[in-house]
């Protein structure tokens, strides 16, 4: 064998180990990485992420920093040198602040390389000043290419970067900057979907959104969506959207649709951009969420404002109250509801105040028997799957037995710390544990997937979840229940069978989960 497939092959067998939960073992492999002359880098660089997912923050610095500081000092300097230490630093908390500026001057030495875009943008990610972001950022548009570094993924969020510094300083740019800025997002977005087989639509569509946003160019806008409705044409965007996007080809038209139907609002044209919005609502009622959430707040907002310019008094009054009466009101419903009152025909002595309180009364009865449609459509779609069995343990050693549980409905949230959409689910899971603190017949399990211990003590400090945290270093479970995305919450019955699924962090109330739960409990 080569010593080329040896290093190879050595950086391989870290990170398998250290995927499948075997940290100890993949740690002891990773010595061979720092022992070998010359130094195996890359085996080197699966050693510092091994460390920092396996060790506390200051003790992971502690063994990490004087490795890397080793390899800088005695291993000849080349790009592939300077790439490997860069990212053992950004390995740990910190990320950009580890980074030595002699390393960075370093890196700057090699333009048009990936180390060159990288440190341009670890300058960025380190600055707390919006232009000195925005001319780092800028750097890397303007001296790097996608062909250069390959990396079109970084290349296209350096764009996204500085849109969402001018949605926090408008002065960054001027309209007509905006407008070209755009247009090379656009450039670098398509270039990432051949890449990586996505659909155009994607980078279409995105680029409308934000032209939306800043309200720059919307004849061009509507130019995109005629580009993206030709692309979707095609035998090849129809494959990608279908095989790798898992999304329909009815359902990108809809989007389209929708955002046309957006900028005919801008526009003020009315009559078009109602007939777009109804036709192509999206589906209210998959969900609390879907119900309740921004998006679908902001889209009732919408609907209004255009029955309104085509004189539809009583849906602009339906739509305006579905907008403002919601959980989160749309910050311009109740001004739409009140340009309504104005207009429609009312009592002499009818009041604004008496007509809102009509108003909300009619959509609460609208608002409950949407509720009651998606708890029904919920609590109907079992899985009625063998629940497989498990044991893991948690930090203290104490042994948790899933087929131990027969008798009672088991909720297991499945997840990780890393994961921000698991932990943006944990106030929500409080709630359902609360709910059913006191019923016997109901159990609550957390099941943290592949992680070291030290990062679940973490996670257990800062959030506190008041049931047991389980350890998947090996994710058994994630494998068993087919997991592909986290965070995901199983349910299973009293007769250890799995009956519900919902894998997303939408939870409004504790919902969909505590309908769930007392349908298994009615069995």
């Amino acid at each position: 064998m080569s010593d080329d497939n040896h290093q190879q092959d050595l950086a391989t067998q870290i990170e398998n180990h250290h995927r499948s939960g075997e940290f100890d073992k993949a740690l002891e492999l990773s010595e061979r990485a720092v022992e070998s002359n010359p130094v195996d880098l890359e085996a080197c660089g699966s050693r510092w992420e091994l460390i920092a997912d396996m060790f506390p923050e200051e003790e992971a610095g502690k063994r990490v920093r004087p490795e890397i500081e080793s390899v800088l000092g005695t291993h000849p300097e080349t790009p592939e040198m300077l790439g490997t230490a860069y990212w053992g630093y950004m390995g740990l908390p910190g990320r950009t602040k580890n980074v030595p500026n002699s390393l960075y001057d370093k890196m700057l030495q090699y333009p048009r390389t990936k180390i060159y875009q990288a440190a341009l943008l670890g300058l960025a990610e380190r600055s707390q000043d919006a232009h000195q972001q925005w001319h780092y950022y800028q750097r890397v548009i303007d001296e790097c290419t996608v062909s250069d570094v390959s990396w079109s993924s970084w290349y296209f969020s350096t764009h996204e970067d500085m849109l969402r510094l001018v949605e926090d300083d408008r002065s960054l740019a001027t309209d007509d900057s905006l407008d070209e800025l755009i247009d090379r997002l656009l450039k670098a977005h398509l270039s990432l979907c051949q890449e990586t087989q996505q659909w155009f639509g994607w980078a279409y569509t995105e680029a409308v959104k934000w032209r939306l946003k800043f309200n720059v160019r919307l004849d061009k806008a509507l130019e995109i969506l005629e580009r993206a409705e030709t692309r979707l044409e095609e035998k090849e965007e129809q494959t990608w959207l279908v095989e790798h996007n898992k999304r329909s080809v009815e359902g990108a038209c809809k989007d389209i649709a929708r955002l046309r139907g957006e900028i005919y609002l801008r526009q003020d044209r009315w009559r078009e951009a109602h007939n777009e919005l109804v036709a192509n609502a999206p589906d209210f009622l998959e969900s609390l969420w879907t119900r309740f959430n921004e998006s679908t707040i902001n889209y009732l907002y919408m609907l209004g404002r255009s029955a309104e310019g085509i004189g539809e008094w009583e849906k602009a009054k339906r739509y305006y109250a579905n907008a403002h009466f919601a959980p989160t009101p749309h910050e311009e419903g109740r001004a739409g509801l009140e340009r309504v009152y104005h207009q429609m025909q009312r009592g002499a002595t009818d009041t604004f105040e008496a007509f809102l309180k009509d108003t909300e009364t009619e959509y609460r009865i609208r608002e409950d028997a949407d509720r009651e449609k998606i708890r029904q459509n919920f609590i109907a779609n079992r899985l009625n799957k063998k629940a497989t069995d498990f044991r893991l343990e948690t930090l203290q050693g104490e042994v948790y037995t899933l087929s131990e549980m027969s008798g009672k409905v088991v909720l297991l949230d499945v997840g990780a710390s890393w994961c921000g959409p698991c932990n943006m689910a944990i106030p929500e899971v409080k709630i359902v544990h609360e709910r059913f603190r006191e019923v016997d017949d109901v159990v609550v399990w957390g099941i943290n997937s592949g992680e070291a211990p030290h990062q679940v003590q973490k996670f257990l400090d800062e959030h506190q979840p008041p049931w047991p945290m389980l350890l998947d270093s090996r994710r058994e479970v994630s494998k068993a229940y087919q997991i592909k995305a986290i965070p995901f919450f199983i349910l299973i019955d009293k007769d250890s069978n799995w009956q519900y699924s919902f894998n997303s962090s939408n939870l409004i109330d504790g919902q969909p989960l505590i309908w769930l739960i007392e349908s298994l409990l009615s069995d």
